[in-house]
C-alpha cells in the first residue's frame, strides 16, 4: 500500500521543473574543502603528489570484485577537486559560470539503474573549466601510474594477486583503465561523475546530498532513489571527491583482462537555479 504522501515519478518531475530556484548559499562548506586541496596550482600539485593506495579490499556486496582505497595528505581518503575562478574561493554568483551541463539517464537500455551524470567536453569550455579538466587528467594519470607500480611490485599477499595472475596481467599488459574522463564514439570525451544511490544518512533518500544553492532538493533525491526511468539535465557545479578504484575482470575483444575504474563522486549534486529539466519519457 502506498503512503498518502507518495508522489509518482511524473509528479516529482513536475514539481522539480517548477521549483528549481534558490536564494541562499552553501559556499562556506565548499570553500573550506577547496582551500586545502586545489585553491592554487602549488596546493593541487602537493595533493596530487601525495595520492596513494591505502589498501585493497573486496567490495562489501561482491567478493569477486575489489577496490583500491585512496589516501592523500595525512592519510585522509578523499581527493577533492572543483573549478575555481580565483584562489580566494567562490561565491554563489560565481556558480553559473563554473557549472557544466550534465545529463543523467536513470535506466539504461537493459533497465539497470545508472548512478552517473555525464558532461560532453567541447572546444567551448570556459577558462576555469579548462583548468578543471586539465586537473582531472592529472588525477587520471596519477592513478594509472600507481596501478602500474602496484602491479610491478605485487606479491602473493595481495588480495588481487591471483586475479592478476589468472589474467596474465603485467605492469603494461592485459589491464585497462577507465578514468574520470573517457572517450566515446568519434573520440568524443566525457566527464563521468557519480552519486551514491544507497542512503547511509538516516532519513535521506540517497547517499549524496542534492541542492540548488543551499536548498535541499528532496524531490530530486527521491527521484534518483527509484528504479523507474527518468531523464535529468541541468547545469551542475562539479565539486568531486575520489575515494577508490574498482577492480574487476572483463573480456575485451575475446581477451580476458582486469579493469581498473577510477570513480569520482559528487560532494554534493548542486544544480544552478532555473537550469533543471526532468522527464519520465525516454528520448
Amino acid at each position: 500500500m502506498q503512503k498518502k504522501n507518495f508522489k509518482s515519478s511524473e509528479q516529482l518531475v513536475k514539481s522539480i521543473n517548477s521549483s528549481n530556484k534558490s536564494s541562499t548559499s552553501r559556499m562556506d562548506y565548499y570553500n573550506r574543502i577547496l582551500l586545502s586541496s586545489c585553491s592554487t596550482d602549488m596546493i593541487f600539485q602537493r595533493m596530487i603528489s601525495t595520492i596513494n593506495f591505502k589498501e585493497v579490499v573486496p567490495l562489501p556486496k561482491n567478493n569477486s570484485m575489489f577496490r583500491f582505497v585512496i589516501k592523500c595528505f595525512n592519510n585522509t581518503n578523499n581527493v577533492i577537486l572543483g573549478p575555481l575562478k580565483i584562489s580566494s574561493g567562490i561565491t554563489l554568483t560565481d556558480l553559473p559560470s563554473l557549472s557544466i551541463p550534465m545529463s543523467h539517464y536513470h535506466l539504461n537500455k537493459n533497465n539497470f539503474v545508472q548512478d552517473n551524470f555525464i558532461h560532453r567536453i567541447s572546444e567551448n569550455e570556459t577558462e576555469p573549466m579548462k583548468k578543471f579538466i586539465e586537473r582531472l587528467r592529472f588525477i587520471d594519470s596519477r592513478m594509472q601510474m600507481l596501478i602500474s607500480d602496484y602491479i610491478r611490485h605485487i606479491d602473493e599477499s595481495s588480495p588481487i594477486y591471483y586475479m592478476l595472475k589468472k589474467n596474465n596481467v603485467t605492469f603494461n599488459q592485459n589491464w585497462i583503465f577507465t578514468g574520470i574522463i573517457n572517450k566515446g564514439n568519434n573520440n568524443t570525451e566525457y566527464i563521468n561523475i557519480r552519486y551514491f544511490k544507497d542512503s547511509f544518512k538516516g532519513k535521506k533518500k540517497i547517499g549524496t546530498n542534492v541542492y540548488c544553492g543551499d536548498d535541499y532538493l528532496d524531490e530530486m533525491a527521491d527521484l534518483l532513489s527509484r528504479d523507474t526511468f527518468c531523464y535529468i539535465n541541468g547545469n551542475i557545479y562539479p565539486l568531486i571527491k575520489v575515494n577508490y578504484i574498482i577492480i574487476n575482470e572483463r573480456i575485451v575483444n575475446n581477451i580476458p583482462m582486469v579493469n581498473f575504474t577510477c570513480k569520482a563522486y559528487f560532494v554534493d549534486i548542486n544544480f544552478i537555479p532555473n537550469s533543471i529539466h526532468c522527464s519520465t519519457k525516454r528520448l
